[in-house]
Formats: structure tokens, C-alpha cells, sequence
């Protein structure tokens, strides 16, 4: 690659500030991505002194600070500026210490500070600590007290050098009140002279203090190279007992993130996530109730005046108090709760976008025992606080609490760091936020919820845009939460809720990154389409929009010739051999293929010591199945042996599996070491003397690059032939394959180098692997098998919400997978879910790029895998033409079985469309008659339904009712690729938002919707169009879902209802204006009759008795909400077979089963009509106005 490929994506990049963008770039493993970047950063920052860049990599080993420090010594020319004044690698307090104990043992640290007696002393104590961290951080339990020891002792050798310093630069140091003696404050001033004081000093000095402690002043430096852990996490300023989280640290602002291994940082980032979700945990109802309290203090006046206007004259803050009021008095939340069943403490409920998931598969109840004073909890039948309802509710309410108090901390943060100039002292929206909460009189693991919960990826500062930013994704827009039931034995009257929120994701952790800075994202694999081992790409572009670049667009001719492998193996007759086969019974069908004389007692004896070993292997619910995979597993790697045995051109070979022997206890590594030398001793012959079999593990003394170097070098200098069997995980992004070439494999290599490239280049003097075997992949998707709620388990449901996010399962799929969980049962894979095939293939991909590491390659390279590996392998949405030669072979060889996973996936999508607007609508219902705001919504959406049964991409992206929200929320309209106007689903439970869109028996269309019956009644069409509801469904890009349907279909008759009825009895129909009455009727008239109109199509498929207890409910709450009497008319549009009136309830409901027929025919008879009126107004048949109303 060329430093000019990276130079423009820079400048691009630099370019969109403040409108920060993520640029990704595939760039094949072996093209020297890191190499140029390294050069071009460097290049870019000495001419740019205001421009910062952090370099984040997944791996220390991978830090490349010497090809940093060579660059820079290059790049910076005749304006050079110290190395270790602009470029900063940040490293672990681990390593940092492990450092400092190093130098002082080696003598390289400055006299200034070793001759000092508080420093020795200081570092004394420290080198104890870091004795007590190596024995202790092995043990869980202990870590954490082991880590903050450390962390002090480290404190307290900065704080002995902060003395010295101080001292030498006339500054007086000053303790931290209520902090003790330990902890210095000092402003920017005395700051600035110490930092002018060691600038002075010698270069050895200043550049040893740089080096170790490179946040002395990390406000210089230009490149800050770290790994994707500490990015993660934070950094502590030299002068600072606290550390900083990166992601809220000013020192991003405007800044480049290069995420080397883009796509491998996403499971660091999930795990800390998860990690942090699990640790964080706080009691729900104490939660509600300390975060009430503080807001109620804030409406009473008891927050500093600055602070308390800023929430006070909101009306959001006034809505957010009737909340809590209405949530509290609802939910009983002043009360105690506690369970009924004594000594039941492992109880759960996992509320994720789909459903609340109990534990045991029976939900919890909760009912006031007004006896006892206090909620009852459990799985009794009475449930009269409605308690499955009620965790979502108050997980909404903490959610949309915390946002606001987000953005009040972000004018306090504002209006703070408007006195400060040094970044050190920047308040972070993390300071903001915990100085609020802490305000309001929350605890401080309170205040770590709650900011987990409102912190978003929005941006401080607006940036003005014409995109808007949304997505259909629920699980990426509302996370999960997890509600644990546990009775403490100290505190006998009450069962704790104990809560803790999976909020944010490693995309919407992207997203937040990008709020202030521009990232570039680079790998072999970084725009592979798989959600579970890569971004979910689709939903940062639904986010991102024109934010989301391609670094192809930035590479030069030259660069992309040389990722042209295809004409550089074929120039130089380099061929790359696949061979696969079915491997799994007998060794038998190993040996005799090599056309080799075996004696068939030996073949037997191999096969009853492999039949032995593996009749050993501890049984499972799998028993037969397991024998047979390990039979299999055995077979096809001592099948990979044999083909290296018998070809002498093969100087070196990699095996890989997904677990290495011994790592299982289920795979014998003494037994594939002597079945090695068996076989090399049957085969081998001569060369088989000169062959070894070396295994490379993590679980080795000696870490995993030097068994690698060792291994090799027995070709290199030693003149043998090497097998090396490792695991994928072990040989992974960054481990070099390649060797100095002999003797012999000069004389057979072919060189693929491109033109231009110098003779001195590294890569011309060594030589790739000549083979690889590819064993089975099995850790793609978690089966974590006794399912329990800690992070294994969290994992694995995360997994299926991304899966379900992204259209690759359905309803049905996850549900039976909660369902396994809790049966503690496996279940199975989903067959087309891309996401599968594709994060395989990844792996095959990153193995295949171990042997892509030199110019020089053997003639021919040999891959052999079993046939169900070749199976696996795809290009679905794989860039091709950006993968090396091997996976190209790999895809011919694969084409039989090649996938179709758009079909399956255009059907999910279209049935997760349909449940997600169905849960939409649930989840609203609940708030029409509490939040103004949700009622709105309801309204303008269904309303949106109304005026557009079909839709452009255009117009539904570019309307109010889509703008107002970036969830989608109910407007998710399926994808109409043959612009039908109407299409036929089976109804697999339509009370669940269960359709099959492959059956039939529903239709979706006007005719379906009543609408062409409708506007045959006189006057209709007109009345319609008039409000702009079209009369006809046009052909168009999108069409309503299922269950957008049912609302289309319920708002038609509504407003086709109310036209007829004023039409016919000459009456004005008015709706409830009061929000509580919202949606329990149609319309109201006079204040006494309530008027419900329905669009059920002929007979309507309805239980007429369930419908029946629905309306008298509502009428009871109508009453209650009104304090008088009511009576209802509940009347289908289009008549069924009977259209006599029917009274029920005691004379308090009248219902009327049709008003019109097909013909758009008014049916009811002058009589049916007056018996209407005279229900209407509470009259008695005989009463003196019925003869002129009968005329009328």
C-alpha cells in the first residue's frame, strides 16, 4: 500500500469535522495496512501540529512502537520534534509498573528522582504491591482490592515525583480537602511550570518521564497509541489521583481514531459492556424512590439556585414529577416488596425488546396486602398491581429521567469548562453527571446506573445535518434489562429487585465515539456483513447515513494491482490446492489413497486405539453424537498429517482447530503426538526422519509468537520439515508465519512481489507457509449449557437480539431459544442465518492471511479441510475481490454449495417488521391516557396509515411523523419489490403479531379494508379525499404490514363511521378531549352516549362475549373517570348477516352489526333508526316526538 492511499483518507476525514465520519477500509492481510498507516500518520501530524491521532490495536504485541519511532524520525524531517513529546503510547497500570521496577533495576531512571529518599521509599512500596497484584490477580475475588493497591502505590510514586518537581520548579503544593494527605491539587498555572521545568531538563530525563508517564502532558502529544482494552476503559493524568474514561475525555475532540483490526474490537467492547452491566447492579424500587426524591427536591428549591432553573423551568422536568407521582401510586412503589414463597432467591425476569422472560417460565404477580401494608410478590393468580407491566414501565421512566438529567449535565459541564483552559481539567460529561446525582442524593453505584442508562451517542454540540439518523433495530435502540429476585436474610421484610441494564452496545459505543471524533477502521475484514463477529454495518449506515465511508474509494492504481493476488499467483504458476473429503470412520480411508503398502493389521490396531480413546470421552446428553464428531475430528486431522508426511515439497504446515488438545479434556494431545510419529514412521520413510510435530499453545510457559519463531526456525536454520498444530484464537491477527528461506526452498520459491518494491524489503528474503489444514469451527455462536444469568449467558442472548435485529431469525426462532434456556436444552442453529456463514468464513478468511506474510511462495499450497468446512464458507456481501488467493480457491471449490440467504431473510424481515409494529402498538396502549405525548404519536401515526396504505422510501423517510422519532416507531412499512396493491398472509397469531407471509387466509388491500365498499356510500369518497385519505391503493415502493393493517382498517372505519352516522341522524360527533379518556371510545355525544365504530368485515371473526367484557370494562373506567352515567353504541360499518340492533348490559349498550352493505347501501329501516335515536337520548318507546322523527 501506499502512504498516499492514507494521506487522503486523512485529509477526507479532517474534512468532515464536526460532522465526524467512520471511514472502513478491507485491505488483504500481507499489503502492509499497518506499516503505511504508521508512516502516513506520522507524516500528517508533523505538518499539522493541531492535529491528534490515537492508533488503537487489539493487541499489545501489536503496539509497533519502534515503527513508530522510525517513522516519526523519518517523516518529521528538519522541523523533528522529540519522539516522546509527541507521541505517547499509553500503557496498563500492569505494565506501567512493571516498567518503572525494570528501570530502576536497569539504572535508567534519572538521578533527579532516584536519589530522592521519598521516591526510593515510594517505589519500594510500590515493587511490594506489584508482588501482592502477580499473586493475587489470578483470583477473581481478589483482583479488584489487588488492582486499587496498586493504583495507590503507583499514586504515590507520582506523587513523590510531583514533590520533587515542584520543589525544583518553585511551585507550593497544596492537599485536596476531604481527599487526606495523599492527593495533590494543583491548577493550570503550577502545572505549566513544572511542565516548563522538565522541558529544560536533560533530553534523557524529560524523554524517561515522557516514556513512562506519557500523561504528563497528554494535551501535546499528537499520536497516542494504546490497545483497544485501555481505549476502552480509561487513563489517569500524571498530576491526578482519578482516572479519566477516554470516551468522555475532551482530548478526543476533532481528533482521528484508527481502529486497527476494526472489526475485532467489537467483542472487546461487548464483554467490558456486559461486564460492566452484571457488576453495576442497584435495587429497583430504591432506585425509583432515592431518584423521586432528589427531583422533588430540586421542585422544592434545595438545589443550588444554577443548577435547579436549568431542571425547573422545563416543562419536560414538570412531566418527569407526574410520572414518578402516577408510577408510584400505581405501582405501590412506597411500599415494601416482598415474596410469598420463603427461601426463593434465584428468580428472574429479562425484559428484552421482544417479551419479558421469566426464569421458570411463569410470570411473577404482585398484589397490596393492606393488612400487611406491604406488595406481595409471586406466582399467585392475583396480580392487581399488574407487575410484568410494571419493569418496563419504570425502566422507561429511569430511562427518559436520565436523558434529561444527560442534558442538564451537559449545560452544567458547558458552563464549567468554560473557566478552565487545560484539558487535564476539563469536567467530563462523567464529572457532570455524577455531580448532579450526587446532588440529588444518590448513592454513587445509583448514580453508575442511572448514567449508564441516559448516557446516548449524541453529540454535546448539534451538528446540523439533512440526514436523519434512525433504525428499526430494537435491541441496539432499547438494550435489554434483567430484574433478579433475592430475599436478604438480614432485612426479613423485603425481597430486593435488584436491576441492572445492558444499554450500550459496541455500535452505539461507536456512535458515541464519533460524536467527537472521526474514525478509521482497517482489516482484512472490516466490512465482512455478520453481526455477531463484526459491527452490525447496516445499522451505522442506517445512523450514520453519508457518514459512513469507503477507503476504497482513497487507493491508488498501484495499490490495487497489488491486491490483485489472482494475476500475481498466475504470473508466477503458484497454485493453491483445495482438498476436502469425508473423513470419519476408519484410518483406512486415510492410508491407501496415498498409495501406500500398509498392513492391514496396523490400519486395525489404529483404529482400536482410536476407537478405545474415544469410548473414554465422558458422555453427554449427545453420547453417540459426540463419539462420532470426535472420531471424525481425530481422522480428519491425522488425514491433514499424512498429506504433509507424503509430500516432500512441504517444508512447512499449519494445522487448525477450534480447541487445541488437552483444552476440553476431550482431545488427547499424547495421543495425536504419537499417532504423528506412528504415521511417520509408516509414511514418512526417509524425509519422515527429518519432519516434526510442534504445538503452539497459550497455556505454554513461552508465549505463543516464540513457540512460533522456534518452530520455524527448525526449517529455517535446521533444515526439517515442520507441522505446527496450533488453535484458531492462538494464531491469530498479527502472528508471523512466515520464515528465512533454506536452501532448497530458494531454489523452489516463486516471488509475487509487486513492481516497484525495494530488493531491502523484509518480505523478499522470507517464504510462506507451503500448507494449511482447516479444522471445523465451532465457537462461532454461544451454546452455553447449564444456562445461567451471568456474562456467558448475557452473551448468548445477545447474540440472538442481534441476530433477530438484523432479520436472520424470527419471533418464533427466539422464542423457542428462551424456551431451551430455561429447559437448560440445546437448540439448534438457525440454517440461514447469514451472520453464521459469514463470521466462519471470517475466520477462514484471518487464518488463511497467517500465510500471506512474505512475497516468496512454494509452487503449489496445499489446503485440506474437511468437507464440512468447505460447506460453511461463503461470499455472501464479502468484498472478493479485497480477500487473498486461498479464500478465492476456496469459493470455487464451494460454489455446490452455495446459499440463497436473501430469500429467507426478505420473509423474516417482513414478519419481524409486522411484530415489531404490533409491539409498538401494545406498548403505547399503555400510555394513551397518562402521556399527552404518547397519545400524539398514536394519532399522528396512525393517521399516517390512513393517507398512505402505500408509500415511496422517500416520502415516508421525509415525513413529519418518521422525523419525529429515530426508532421507526410503528412506521415499519414492508419492502413492496413488485409494487402490489394488495397480497394475502396466514394469520398464525395475530394476537401476538404472528404472521406467515408464505400462507394465506388474510388479505391486505382496500377491497380487504372495506375502503371500496365504504366509498360507494354516498358522499364518502368525497368526504375522504377531502382529508386527504386516498380512495385507492397506488402501486408504490412500500406497503402496509399486517399489523399497520389492522389500525389502517380501525382508523378507516372510525372516520367512515362518524360521516354516515352524523349523516344519517344528523348529529355532530365530538372525541374525548380529556387524555385520560383517550381511546376508550370513538366519540362522545352530548357528554352521555359513547360511540365505538368497528370495521369488521362481514361476520366479524371477534368472540362476541370477550368483546362484550372489553366494552363494559371501558365503560366502567369512563364512568369512574367522569363521575356520571354513560351509556355505548358499538357499530360494525359493513353489515354482517343480522342488522337488527341489539341492546345488552341492562339497556347500557346498544349494538348495531352493520350500517351499510357492499353496495355502500344504508340497510337500517326507518324504525331500526328511530330505535337508535331513542337509545341516543334515554327515551321510551312511546314517547311524543317518535311520529316526526319517524317521518324525518
Amino acid at each position: 500500500m501506499q502512504v498516499s492511499d492514507f494521506l487522503g483518507m486523512i485529509k477526507k476525514l479532517q474534512s468532515q469535522s464536526p460532522e465526524h465520519a467512520l471511514m472502513l477500509l478491507n485491505a488483504p492481510t500481507g499489503t502492509g495496512k499497518s506499516y503505511t498507516i504508521i508512516r502516513a500518520l506520522c507524516r500528517y501530524a508533523a505538518k499539522h501540529e493541531n492535529f491528534r491521532a490515537f492508533f488503537v490495536t487489539d493487541q499489545k504485541k501489536n503496539l509497533k512502537e519502534q515503527d513508530f519511532e522510525a517513522a516519526w524520525r523519518e517523516e518529521s524531517g528538519a522541523v523533528h520534534k522529540a519522539f516522546s513529546e509527541r507521541v505517547a503510547v499509553v500503557r496498563s497500570l500492569e505494565d506501567t509498573v512493571n516498567k518503572l521496577i525494570n528501570d530502576w533495576d536497569h539504572q535508567q531512571i534519572p538521578d533527579l528522582y532516584r536519589n530522592s529518599p521519598i521516591f526510593k521509599k515510594s517505589l519500594e512500596n510500590l515493587g511490594n504491591a506489584f508482588k501482592s497484584f502477580g499473586m493475587m490477580k489470578e483470583n477473581e475475588f481478589d483482583l479488584k482490592n489487588a488492582w486499587t493497591m496498586l493504583s495507590r502505590a503507583d499514586y504515590q510514586v507520582r506523587r513523590a515525583m510531583i514533590t520533587i518537581l515542584a520543589d525544583k520548579a518553585h511551585v507550593k503544593l497544596r492537599n485536596i480537602s476531604g481527599e487526606g494527605a495523599s492527593a495533590f491539587k494543583l491548577n493550570s498555572i503550577s502545572k505549566g511550570k513544572i511542565r516548563e521545568f522538565v522541558s529544560k531538563q536533560p533530553k534523557a530525563d524529560s524523554k524517561w518521564l515522557n516514556e513512562t508517564y506519557p500523561t504528563f502532558d497528554l494535551e501535546k502529544k499528537q499520536i497516542i497509541i494504546l490497545t483497544t482494552a485501555k481505549f476502552i476503559k480509561s487513563y489517569t493524568p500524571f498530576f491526578e489521583k482519578r482516572s479519566k474514561a477516554f470516551r468522555y475525555s475532551p482530548i478526543l475532540k476533532d481528533a482521528l481514531v484508527v481502529l486497527d483490526e476494526f472489526d475485532s474490537t467489537k467483542k472487546q467492547i461487548l464483554e467490558s459492556a456486559i461486564d460492566e452491566a452484571l457488576k453495576i447492579q442497584a435495587d429497583l424500587n430504591s432506585l425509583f424512590v432515592d431518584l423521586s426524591k432528589g427531583l422533588n427536591k430540586v421542585n422544592e428549591g434545595q438545589l443550588p439556585a444554577k443548577l435547579g432553573k436549568s431542571f425547573t423551568s422545563r416543562d419536560a422536568f414538570k412531566r418527569i414529577l407526574n410520572d414518578a407521582e402516577q408510577l408510584t401510586a400505581e405501582f405501590k412503589l412506597d411500599f415494601l416488596y416482598k415474596m410469598e414463597e420463603q427461601g426463593r432467591d434465584s428468580g428472574f425476569v429479562m425484559h428484552v425488546p421482544q417479551t419479558n422472560w421469566v426464569s421458570v417460565g411463569k410470570p411473577w404477580h404482585a398484589y397490596f396486602d393492606e393488612e400487611l401494608r406491604q406488595v406481595v410478590l409471586g406466582r399467585q393468580p392475583r396480580n392487581d398491581l399488574n407487575f410484568q407491566r410494571m419493569l418496563p414501565r419504570i425502566s422507561v421512566f429511569l430511562k427518559g429521567a436520565t436523558k434529561f438529567i444527560l442534558n442538564r449535565a451537559r449545560e452544567y459541564q458547558v458552563s464549567e469548562n468554560q473557566k478552565l483552559s487545560s484539558l487535564d481539567d476539563a469536567m467530563t460529561i462523567e464529572d457532570a453527571c455524577f455531580s448532579i446525582y450526587a446532588a440529588l442524593g444518590l448513592s454513587k453505584s445509583q448514580a453508575k446506573i442511572l448514567f449508564s442508562l441516559g448516557h446516548d451517542f449524541s453529540s454535546p454540540t448539534k451538528v446540523k445535518t439533512t440526514y436523519h439518523a434512525h433504525s428499526g433495530r430494537r435491541f441496539q435502540q432499547r438494550g435489554l434489562s434483567l430484574f433478579q429476585f433475592t430475599n436478604d436474610p438480614q432485612h426479613d421484610l423485603q425481597t430486593k429487585i435488584n436491576a441492572c441494564f445492558f444499554n450500550e452496545t459496541p455500535e452505539r459505543s461507536l456512535l458515541n465515539l464519533l460524536s467527537k471524533a472521526n474514525v478509521l477502521g482497517l482489516s482484512a475484514t472490516a466490512t465482512l456483513p455478520t453481526v455477531l463477529d463484526n459491527y452490525d454495518l447496516d445499522y451505522l449506515r442506517e445512523m450514520l447515513g453519508p457518514r459512513l465511508l469507503d477507503g476504497v474509494h482513497y487507493l491508488s492504481e498501484t495499490t490495487i494491482k497489488e491486491f490483485d493476488f489472482e494475476s500475481r499467483y498466475a504470473k508466477q504458476n503458484i497454485e493453491a490446492k483445495v482438498e476436502t473429503g469425508i473423513v470419519d470412520r476408519s484410518f483406512s480411508e486415510i492410508l491407501p489413497k496415498n498409495n501406500q503398502k500398509i498392513d492391514n493389521k496396523k490400519i486395525w490396531e489404529l483404529d482400536a486405539e482410536l476407537a478405545k480413546l474415544v469410548n473414554c470421552i465422558p458422555a453427554s446428553e449427545q453420547s453417540r453424537i459426540d463419539k462420532k464428531y470426535f472420531t471424525r475430528r481425530y481422522l480428519n486431522l491425522f488425514n491433514s498429517f499424512v498429506i504433509f508426511l507424503t509430500d516432500p515439497s512441504m517444508t512447512s504446515f499449519l494445522g487448525l482447530q477450534s480447541l487445541l488438545p488437552g483444552a476440553d479434556g476431550k482431545m488427547d494431545e499424547n495421543y495425536i503426538k504419537g499417532t504423528f510419529t506412528t504415521l511417520k514412521e509408516l509414511l514418512g520413510g526417509r524425509m519422515g526422519m527429518n519432519t516434526e510435530l510442534r504445538i503452539v499453545s497459550s497455556r505454554n510457559p513461552e508465549n505463543p509468537q516464540n513457540q512460533l519463531s522456534d518452530a520455524l526456525n527448525l526449517v529455517s536454520q535446521g533444515g526439517k520439515r515442520v507441522y505446527i498444530l496450533s488453535a484458531y484464537q492462538t494464531i491469530g491477527i498479527g502472528q508471523n508465519l512466515q520464515h528465512e528461506m533454506n536452501e532448497y526452498e530458494r531454489e523452489q520459491a516463486a516471488n509475487i512481489a509487486p513492481k516497484g518494491v525495494s530488493k531491502d524489503d523484509p518480505r523478499q528474503h522470507t517464504i510462506d507457509l507451503a500448507g494449511m489444514y482447516l479444522g471445523e469451527v465451532t465457537h462461532i455462536l454461544s451454546s452455553n449449557l447449564p444456562f445461567g444469568m451471568d456474562a456467558a449467558g448475557l452473551h448468548s442472548i445477545i447474540e440472538r437480539e442481534y441476530l433477530f435485529d438484523a432479520n436472520e431469525i424470527n419471533i418464533k426462532y427466539l422464542n423457542e431459544y428462551l424456551t431451551s434456556l430455561q429447559q437448560q436444552k440445546l437448540k439448534r442453529h438457525p440454517e440461514y442465518a447469514r451472520s453464521l456463514y459469514v463470521s466462519y468464513s471470517r475466520t477462514i478468511i484471518q487464518a488463511l492471511g497467517r500465510m500471506n506474510r512474505s512475497f516468496n511462495k512454494m509452487p503449489v499450497i496445499r489446503l485440506v479441510m474437511p468437507l464440512n468446512v468447505l460447506q460453511m464458507v461463503t461470499d455472501s456481501g464479502i468484498d472478493v475481490e479485497k480477500t487473498g488467493q486461498e479464500y478465492r480457491c476456496l469459493l470455487v471449490a464451494a460454489k455446490d454449495w452455495e446459499r440463497d440467504f436473501e430469500k429467507p431473510s426478505a420473509e423474516i424481515a417482513k414478519q419481524n417488521a409486522t411484530f415489531n409494529t404490533f409491539r409498538d402498538f401494545r406498548f403505547v396502549l399503555a400510555y394513551l391516557q397518562t402521556s399527552k405525548s404518547w397519545a400524539q404519536i398514536y394519532h399522528d401515526t396512525r393517521w399516517f396509515y390512513v393517507r398512505h396504505p402505500t408509500v415511496s422510501d422517500k416520502d415516508l423517510k421525509s415525513s413529519q411523523v418518521f422525523q419525529q422519532r429515530d426508532d421507526e416507531f410503528g412506521l415499519q412499512y414492508l419492502l413492496n419489490e413488485h409494487l402490489d396493491v394488495s397480497y394475502e398472509v396466514k394469520p398464525i397469531n395475530h394476537k401476538r403479531g404472528q404472521f406467515d407471509f408464505n400462507g394465506t387466509g388474510m388479505e391486505i388491500s382496500a377491497e380487504a379494508a372495506g375502503l371500496v365498499a365504504m366509498c360507494r356510500y354516498p358522499g364518502l369518497k368525497e368526504a375522504l379525499e377531502s382529508l386527504d385519505i386516498p380512495t385507492k391503493w397506488e402501486p408504490n415502493e412500500r406497503i402496509l404490514n399486517p399489523a399497520q393493517f389492522y389500525n389502517y382498517r380501525g382508523l378507516l372505519g372510525e372516520v367512515s363511521g362518524q360521516f354516515i352516522f352524523q349523516n344519517e341522524w344528523s348529529l355532530k360527533l365530538e372525541d374525548f378531549f380529556k387524555p385520560e379518556n383517550y381511546e376508550l371510545f370513538d366519540f362522545q355525544w352530548e357528554g352521555k352516549v359513547a360511540l365505538d365504530f368497528k370495521n369488521w368485515r362481514d361476520a366479524p371473526d371477534v368472540d362476541t362475549k370477550a368483546e362484550r367484557q372489553k366494552v363494559e370494562a371501558k365503560l366502567a373506567k369512563l364512568q369512574a373517570n367522569t363521575q356520571r352515567k354513560w351509556r355505548v353504541v358499538i357499530i360494525n360499518i359493513l353489515a354482517s348477516n343480522q342488522i337488527q340492533p341489539v341492546m345488552t348490559v341492562d339497556g347500557k349498550i346498544l349494538e348495531i352489526s352493520g350500517l351499510i352493505d357492499h353496495q355502500g347501501k344504508f340497510l337500517l329501516t326507518p324504525e331500526q333508526k328511530l330505535n337508535v335515536w331513542r337509545f341516543l337520548n334515554g327515551t321510551t318507546v312511546n314517547d311524543s316526538n317518535d311520529a316526526i322523527r319517524l317521518q324525518d
